[in-house]
């Protein structure tokens, strides 16, 4: 199911493409990035100041503020939250409803702001109603609109301004939202759980409105990431196998069931196995282990990429290269547009482009096909490689004992701890598919370390850990 790497590859791949862009993540109409150099930068639009001015056109990368430890980014519809280095968070763009957690309504907000003294943010996702952040200790927090029930905590209806903790659970693994109001989470037992509005069957019987408290979804407990689009999700298994539920009246869910059936039920998605996929505004994407990239959905705009504008119901390829890493698509109603990265660190774009999007200096002339973005370059790391989420680490940064949680396809992985230089720290094996696993880190000097799950040479996961 996945790609073999070599280590050494690992360390040399990034830092061949110099101060290139660390992946990106796309809101409605902007896209933001950090360079392998800490530094951060953004183009498209930026109306509510969700790229730190009020241009409603950025044809091309510029550079945001002036710091350089700055370590992940994520993109709501018109705001942009950032975390540190050091574990804050920070944010900028649409406030309204309470969306940047800052205890303002305000909706333009230009400049960057620290969004409360927490020093433990793992991972932010924004839809166009609230926000939902997961910390490095396993909870989960909110902020926001509330009038579905979207902080999960039983009550409705006031705006939350600022973050609050949603239920006492303490070993979250990964957080989604829809692009309106409902939310998504996974488990580090492989279980999917929701609340919110039960837009689509998103969240199970047509019978239910909203979940007013985290709910689990199904019995399932192999779960290995979960990609929420406007109100259809895509939930890939520990298998690789694709399944989906949710609005799919374009064929965004690519179940071919006609576009008024109501999908409240996961349904695979083909008989395919996938290593990485991605759900956006009524339309999906998955890349496949052998490195073809496919799409079903929407495509009044060419967003899919097929050289048509013919929605579709199940996937279908896109051209027929085998070098495709990562895809991620932005944008709402025919304003959609789709970036990808291959990996020989090439960018490549398609669909709308009407506020600059791509990031190469055009405004308009959209393309229906993949087109190379000169002057864009993407450096890849292990992450682009492997199947998602089947390694986690809690907490992180960590003083003391860290716990490892994995979810893997085969026995007779092992878990390596190296340093920054490359230098191997330590080794244990896995002796079973999944399960926990304890590191006592409070030996080791404080600094950066990577995590390797490996069988033999193949790389499986890479994490970031940092020891306090």
């Amino acid at each position: 199911m996945l790609k073999k790497i070599i280590l050494f590859f690992l360390w040399v791949s990034s830092s061949a493409f110099g101060q290139c862009f660390n992946g990106f993540q796309i809101g409605e109409y902007h896209v933001v990035s950090i360079k392998s150099d800490g530094t951060l930068w953004g183009w498209g639009s930026s109306d509510a100041g969700s790229l730190g001015n009020t241009n409603s056109i950025n044809p091309t990368p510029f550079q945001i503020g002036t710091a350089t430890d700055w370590l992940k980014v994520s993109a709501g519809a018109y705001n942009t939250f950032i975390i540190k280095n050091n574990g804050t968070l920070w944010a900028m763009g649409d406030g309204r409803y309470g969306l940047l957690g800052n205890g303002s309504t305000t909706t333009i907000n230009a400049t960057l702001q620290q969004i409360g003294t927490a020093t433990n943010w793992e991972k932010i996702s924004a839809s166009t109603d609230m926000t939902i952040g997961l910390k490095t200790d396993g909870t989960i927090w909110g902020w926001g609109q509330n009038d579905q029930y979207e902080m999960g905590n039983n009550t409705c209806c006031a705006n939350q301004l600022t973050p609050i903790q949603i239920g006492t659970a303490n070993h979250w693994v990964d957080i989604e939202t829809s692009m309106g109001a409902s939310v998504f989470a996974l488990k580090n037992d492989g279980t999917i759980w929701g609340w919110g509005l039960n837009l689509g069957g998103l969240l199970g019987n047509s019978t239910v409105m909203a979940r007013s408290v985290p709910t689990q979804l199904n019995t399932d407990t192999d779960w290995a990431s979960i990609h929420v689009g406007a109100a259809h999700i895509l939930a890939l298994k520990t298998n690789g196998t694709l399944w989906s539920w949710g609005g799919g009246e374009y064929g965004q869910t690519g179940d071919n069931f006609p576009s008024s059936y109501y999908r409240d039920t996961p349904t695979q998605v083909g008989t395919s196995t996938w290593s990485k996929v991605f759900a956006g505004w009524k339309v999906s994407f998955g890349i496949k282990p052998d490195g073809t990239l496919w799409a079903w959905g929407r495509n009044d705009v060419g967003q899919l990429g097929i050289g048509n504008t013919t929605n579709q119901f199940t996937p279908v390829q896109v051209g027929i290269d085998t070098d495709w890493v990562d895809v991620v698509s932005g944008g709402a109603g025919n304003d959609q547009f789709t970036i990808a990265t291959k990996s020989d660190g090439t960018v490549w774009a398609w669909g709308d482009n009407q506020v600059g999007q791509y990031g190469n200096g055009t405004v308009g002339n959209p393309v229906y096909v993949p087109t190379l973005m000169t002057g864009l370059c993407a450096t890849l790391s292990a992450a682009e490689f492997q199947q998602e989420n089947v390694f986690t680490m809690y907490p992180n940064p960590a003083k003391d004992v860290v716990t490892l949680a994995y979810n893997l396809t085969d026995t007779d992985a092992t878990v390596a701890l190296y340093d920054v230089t490359g230098m191997l720290i330590h080794e244990v094996a896995l002796d079973a598919v999944s399960g926990t696993r304890e590191l006592n880190v409070s030996a080791y000097p404080a600094g950066v370390y990577f995590v390797l799950v490996k069988r033999g040479a193949t790389v499986v996961s890479n994490s970031k850990l940092v020891v306090e």
